[in-house]
């Protein structure tokens, strides 16, 4: 046979045979791909229905806010107060199983006590499973057939709780302090949730505070800003005695060591700072005046006050002086 002959012959046959090969190679590839494509997404189903499952299974209460109110000496050295609040607790009556006294609940017909049930939805690479909640027991696992009289099912009732909590000394406004498990009742057999108590301080009549450091101020008249005293302040632990130097303007600012707030964190007491704020007399009498005058003519000071006329002593009159 002509070698040319041959050669188109063997051409004809191996165009078929390399197209079948293409065709096998496209499909087994298509294959891998979608099989890789239903591990992952396997993978990810499974791990999501552990989440799901350990969710709805276990469940934390909720957590319940209280705010207490403390005197500014309160807040300074610490206390304990006992706070008072309704909260969801375990039904006393079902011990928290929702079921009537007697009766247990019964593992549910359709999830069968997983609180989960499958899913299928239909999308382009075919149809995939999912797992979510069981519309039935609310991914309890558990059914209900004769519920508590009480509760009515839900295991919870509304109780009065109170509880102690310990006020540490150096808390400011807006602070809190957690007590955990004094929450309220979780679900499914889940932890109670936490109790979260807001500090609110009442304001001084006598002082003001930063942090650890306490603000007072001292009003003195001019006698003792000129010729100087020793007076008592007023502090949180207790009066102390400060000597005031003559001359002593307004602003002036005398340090307390350690009459200060304790930190919140432990350590060093904080200090008190005393400004001074001078007070000019209103009111004085004619020999009050007249000292006054004395005092500018020792001094060769000049001194024109103005003279009251006859509607300035209607005014005054008027005002009660």
């Amino acid at each position: 046979m002509n070698k040319n002959v041959l050669l188109t012959t063997n051409m004809v046959l191996l165009v078929p045979m390399v197209a079948l090969v293409v065709q096998a190679v496209s499909v087994a590839s298509m294959v891998q791909v979608a099989l890789a494509v239903l591990k992952i997404s396997s993978q990810v189903f499974s791990a999501e229905a552990v989440l799901l499952a350990i969710q709805t299974h276990l469940v934390k209460g909720d957590d319940l806010q209280y705010r207490v109110n403390l005197t500014f000496e309160e807040a300074i050295f610490g206390t304990e107060k006992e706070v008072k609040y309704n909260r969801e607790a375990s039904c006393r009556t079902c011990n928290g199983s929702g079921a009537k006294p007697g009766t247990s609940p019964v593992t549910c017909g359709r999830c069968h006590g997983s609180g989960v049930i499958n899913v299928d939805t239909q999308t382009p690479l075919g149809m995939m499973r999912r797992q979510v909640t069981c519309d039935v027991c609310h991914g309890r696992g558990k059914e209900i057939k004769d519920p508590c009289t009480t509760c009515h099912g839900t295991g919870h009732e509304k109780q009065a709780h109170s509880v102690h909590v310990k006020i540490p000394a150096g808390v400011e406004t807006g602070q809190q302090i957690r007590l955990a498990g004094q929450g309220e009742a979780g679900f499914n057999g889940g932890p109670y949730g936490d109790l979260y108590v807001v500090v609110n301080v009442e304001p001084s009549d006598k002082f003001e505070r930063e942090g650890t450091t306490i603000f007072y101020k001292l009003n003195l008249n001019i006698v003792q800003a000129t010729l100087g005293d020793t007076v008592d302040i007023p502090t949180v632990h207790g009066d102390v005695e400060l000597v005031i130097p003559e001359g002593t303007q307004t602003g002036k600012r005398f340090r307390l060591r350690g009459k200060g707030a304790p930190s919140l964190r432990g350590g060093a007491v904080g200090d008190q700072y005393v400004t001074v704020n001078v007070v000019t007399p209103t009111g004085l009498n004619e020999r009050q005046k007249a000292a006054l005058k004395e005092f500018a003519a020792a001094g060769d000071l000049k001194v024109n006050p103005k003279k009251k006329g006859f509607f300035d002593h209607i005014k005054d009159a008027f005002e009660g002086e």
